[in-house]
């Protein structure tokens, strides 16, 4: 059950890296420019992330098993169209299906795996050995997604998800697993048509203006619209009766906590892996192979927290390893921080010490705040907190890549400051997160 369940995220997370190795070869092929090129990325992402919370809803209304079945069985049309298209925006519309597919059964597969494993503690388990495989996946992503396009060509990419996905429809099929569903229950099509334009135009903002710039004339209608759709949708929310995330959750403290943390730890990491790429490759002059293989270690010791977490749940309270996490990553963040004011360059090996540190960090403080979050959230609420975290990681991934890349872009290639700033950043980011989780407990006391 479990493997069958990230299989679908497995699969979701390769159609993001390793789709970013197959966009060259797809360029030569079909002859697109880069700037077309980029919403073959983009396009996924945006119908991913901005889909993600409406479907929590639909899992509520009409069962995880149904919008398991039909988000995968989209998402294998998707590929198929993907992988035979002829010019990029064939690609680029089926693309934009895999995402909804794709945001179909994540909130679900949560669901399912929160039915499926009723325990809380062998729960707290599985989630810990389902963050380990998900880790694995995106660890070895680019290296699974490389071997694919260098050996079948790129459109092997999209067709491996066929085969994937079939297993998993037959098997949630044949487990006939018994989720509650509501048909009843109502979702306001203006809420989330609200938010689907709200997180539309803050992805095309975030992504546009690495372009064309973010305080562009073109660019700054898209930041404008963000804000207003959001204050409409905050609003609409306020009076409905029936919110996207019921207010009932957003009282839980620990359901807001856990959902910071799991957007600080995604800018936080895809940043770093942007800032590193780049400095091994311009500032060091390493091949961009060698450059992927020298942030391996940091993925692996990312691993490495995951089973130490899946260890320890039994004996450790979670605050204790929350505490213990992110103290781990603070500390890692400021000795990088104080090498950086004083070597420069920064020797790689330095970096790969303690970049793992504080992958180790992470490491446990992933699966444990997915805990936090899914306890906070039952099983009646399971989906929602499913959509949450992952919109989170879409959101929080782009933030990060977004407020380094300007960090990059506005110091150029002075890259002692760079790195200065990014792990400054780094310090600020988890320290005012700890703060807040800190002050609201005394609050709730």
């Amino acid at each position: 059950m479990l493997i069958i369940l990230s299989l679908g995220f497995i699969m979701a997370v390769l159609d993001t890296t390793g789709v970013v190795l197959a966009v060259p070869s797809i360029e030569k092929a079909l002859n697109i420019s880069f700037n077309n090129s980029i919403w073959i990325l983009n396009s996924y992402i945006l119908a991913l992330s901005s889909l993600l919370l409406l479907s929590g809803n639909l899992v509520r209304k009409y069962g995880a098993t149904r919008l398991f079945i039909t988000g995968m069985g989209l998402f294998i049309i998707a590929s198929i169209g993907s992988g035979c298209s002829i010019n990029v925006w064939t690609i680029v519309i089926f693309r934009l299906i895999q995402g909804a597919g794709a945001a179909l059964f994540m909130p679900s597969s949560m669901t399912l795996l929160f039915i499926s494993y009723p325990d809380p503690t062998e729960r707290a388990k599985v989630l810990g050995i389902w963050t380990t495989i998900i880790s694995v996946a995106t660890g070895t992503g680019s290296l699974i997604g490389g071997t694919l396009i260098t050996t079948f060509g790129w459109r092997s990419i999209f067709f491996i998800n066929v085969p994937l996905g079939l297993i998993a429809i037959l098997y949630i099929y044949s487990q006939k697993i018994e989720v509650p569903y509501n048909l009843n229950l109502k979702i306001s099509i203006v809420d989330n048509i609200v938010l689907f334009f709200a997180l539309t135009s803050l992805v095309i903002f975030l992504v546009n203006g690495k372009q064309i710039g973010y305080l562009s004339s073109k660019n700054s209608i898209f930041g404008i619209t963000f804000v207003v759709t959001l204050t409409t949708l905050i609003f609409l929310e306020k009076k409905s009766t029936n919110p996207i995330i019921p207010f009932d959750l957003l009282k839980r403290k620990n359901f807001l906590t856990a959902n910071l943390f799991g957007l600080v730890i995604n800018i936080s990491l895809y940043g770093l892996t942007l800032v590193l790429g780049l400095y091994f490759q311009t500032q060091l002059k390493y091949s961009a192979m060698l450059a992927g293989l020298l942030i391996l270690p940091g993925m692996c010791v990312l691993i490495l927290g995951n089973l130490f977490y899946t260890k320890m749940i039994q004996k450790i309270k979670t605050n204790t390893l929350v505490s213990l996490a992110t103290t781990i990553t603070i500390i890692s963040s400021l000795i990088l921080l104080i090498f950086a004011t004083k070597l420069n360059p920064l020797p790689a090996g330095v970096i790969i010490i303690f970049f793992a540190t504080m992958c180790f960090g992470l490491g446990i403080l992933t699966p444990v705040t997915t805990t936090i979050l899914m306890d906070s959230a039952g099983k009646k609420y399971s989906s929602i907190a499913g959509a949450a975290l992952n919109t989170n990681k879409q959101i929080g991934g782009l933030f990060g890549t977004t407020i380094l890349g300007i960090i990059i872009a506005t110091n150029q290639s002075n890259w002692q400051t760079i790195l200065i700033l990014t792990f400054s950043l780094q310090v600020i980011l988890y320290g005012v997160t700890v703060l807040i989780d800190k002050l609201s407990e005394h609050s709730h006391h």
